[in-house]
């Protein structure tokens, strides 16, 4: 390795690990997904390069502040501050244009990412994806997590498949990249009973692939993440997204993502406090592919959540939000559903 990589890798590790100070603190931060950096990939995974970085000079320009996916969770874990305007940037998969062309922009803008990989694509070295040795080589702006062996719906599968996907995928990772953390994202954000409870017995941080706020209150067996790919990439959604401030909610209700005979599922939403009546009539509730949810309110503090159609089969989000006090900015909740 030159004296030049190597000098740069001690920058960026003390740009990374140096504390931080910040006038105003928070208890809440917005990650961001992507899958891939392409111009003709598929829509609903894909984000431009020049958007990306169109991405990255708008955090730079107002002053976010871009913290790597352990940090966060650590100081949410602990009950810490994190800086005002925090975000941490995440991507899925392992696709090899995480390194020939979103790599590069992170180095120049010394922001650091969070990959989540699957292990078995990487071991078949697959054309479309990164090699072990291109991953060590990002390190340390870029850090490397759990994303299965192969990539597979985890949702009612045998225990021992579960178990497999999730165990030998931390082995290769721990293997090749010298780390065991403990971070592991669902493939297509979708998880049952069975995963999520392996999970949490094995003392695993999870991500999902809902519209949210990572907070202090987050299920960190299924930690929001918004979307920056196809649409959702354009700056005027980018923009609102990274402003967005956690719902004030104390308890939702199922927890469980699979409806399997109810498809027209009930949310039930009870705040950490009295709304507002300026906030409980503007809190609103969309349907993926539907208009608005009907609202059934019970007082100022608690709401049931109900569509007016049948989820479609595979995958549907109520999208709840609401006026923070700020103009322009919104509190945010998600819910996934699967409908099998």
């Amino acid at each position: 390795m030159t004296l030049s990589k190597i000098l740069f890798k001690l920058l960026v590790v003390i740009l990374i690990y140096t504390p931080f100070t910040s006038q105003a603190l928070e208890t809440d931060c917005v990650l961001l997904l992507y899958h891939r950096f392409s111009d003709d990939g598929p829509k609903s995974t894909s984000t431009p390069p020049e958007v990306f970085k169109q991405h990255l000079e708008y955090l730079k320009n107002n002053d976010y502040k871009v913290l790597p996916l352990k940090k966060v969770i650590r100081n949410l874990q602990s009950k810490e501050s994190l800086p005002s305007n925090c975000v941490s940037l995440t991507a899925d998969d392992g696709f090899l244009s995480i390194y020939t062309e979103a790599f590069p922009l992170l180095a120049e803008y010394q922001f650091p990412m969070s990959v989540f990989v699957s292990t078995n694509p990487i071991d078949k070295k697959y054309d479309s994806m990164m090699t072990w040795s291109q991953l060590r080589e990002m390190a340390p702006l870029v850090d490397i997590y759990n994303h299965s062996v192969n990539h597979l719906h985890l949702v009612n599968k045998d225990a021992q498949i579960v178990e497999d996907e999730i165990f030998f995928a931390q082995e290769r990772i721990m293997s090749e990249m010298n780390t065991n953390d403990k971070f592991f994202a669902y493939p297509y954000g979708e998880f049952d009973d069975l995963t999520y409870s392996y999970l949490k017995s094995k003392g695993y941080i999870a991500f999902g692939q809902h519209s949210g706020v990572a907070s202090q209150t987050s299920d960190f067996l299924n930690i929001p993440r918004f979307s920056m790919s196809g649409p959702y990439a354009q700056m005027n959604s980018f923009s609102l997204k990274v402003k967005t401030v956690e719902m004030p909610i104390e308890s939702s209700d199922p927890k469980s993502l699979i409806i399997s005979d109810d498809f027209i599922p009930v949310l039930n939403l009870n705040f950490s406090r009295q709304l507002t009546s300026y906030e409980k009539n503007n809190f609103s509730c969309y349907v993926s592919g539907q208009e608005k949810t009907t609202l059934d309110w019970d007082g100022l503090q608690s709401v049931s959540v109900i569509s007016n159609e049948p989820l479609a089969i595979g995958r549907s989000r109520y999208n709840c939000t609401m006026p923070y006090k700020e103009a322009g900015r919104y509190y945010w909740f998600s819910k996934l559903w699967l409908r099998l």
